[in-house]
């Protein structure tokens, strides 16, 4: 994703607190991430603003499979956080753990590739049973992507 902001742009200002935040959380190490969270100062780079056509600020946009995208979401950091977990994000695959997996999925799928069929079904109900309780927005996700894995073993 890609911020295109003016450094005088009151949205702008507000909103970069927000979309730093949301670099840090979707790839703390630096590198394990499938998404990768930028911004454009068009005040800086006012050639690659006009070449992209910005108008406003800021402006954001996504890439799916090369072809670019408005995002018209909101701005708060759960809703584009949920909005790269959901949209962006290369969901763990099983059965390529270590193109698709982070170490922490990793370490959570070779631990359930180890157990019967039916301690799986039985960890899927107890996860299921949790997805209504109060949790922060990273619990959430981190409940609903060892779902996803799961459900690939059962």
């Amino acid at each position: 994703m890609i911020k295109y902001f003016q450094p005088w742009c009151g949205h702008s200002i507000r909103v970069g607190p927000i979309w730093d935040a949301l670099a840090e959380a979707v790839n703390p190490d630096g590198d394990s991430s499938s998404v990768f969270i930028y911004d454009v100062s068009c005040a800086d780079y006012e050639d690659i603003c006009k070449e992209a056509g910005i108008l406003t600020y800021p402006t954001i946009r996504y890439y799916v499979k090369g072809t670019e995208h408005d995002y018209s979401g909101g701005l708060s950091f759960e809703t584009l956080k949920e909005f790269v977990k959901d949209n962006l994000e290369t969901k763990c695959d099983i059965h390529n753990i270590d193109g698709t997996c982070q170490d922490k999925e990793k370490r959570y799928a070779i631990k359930w590739m180890e157990k019967t069929a039916k301690e799986v079904s039985n960890e899927i109900e107890r996860l299921k049973s949790m997805k209504q309780k109060s949790m922060t927005l990273d619990l959430k996700y981190w409940l609903q992507e060892r779902m996803h894995i799961l459900s690939q073993l059962a």
